[in-house]
């Protein structure tokens, strides 16, 4: 199943390995999902910043519920 992690980018949930957040020295919440693209040899990571923890607990609850669907 396609999980839209960004506008315009989609990754199949089979290839998404792990999703952690952390905290930067602004106060940014940071959460990276590290993923497999083509091989199983290669990752990536997407990254995405928030202001405001909510919305960083949002946009983890969004995830959640679509990976938990696949």
């Amino acid at each position: 199943m396609l999980v839209k992690v960004d506008d315009g980018f989609y990754l199949n949930s089979h290839h998404i390995i792990a999703i952690r957040i952390n905290r930067d020295l602004l106060d940014t919440f940071v959460v990276s999902v590290e993923y497999t693209p083509n091989s199983v040899q290669n990752t990536g990571v997407f990254e995405k910043k928030f202001n405001a923890r909510r919305d960083a607990e949002h946009y983890l609850q969004t995830l959640n519920q679509i990976i938990g669907k696949s």
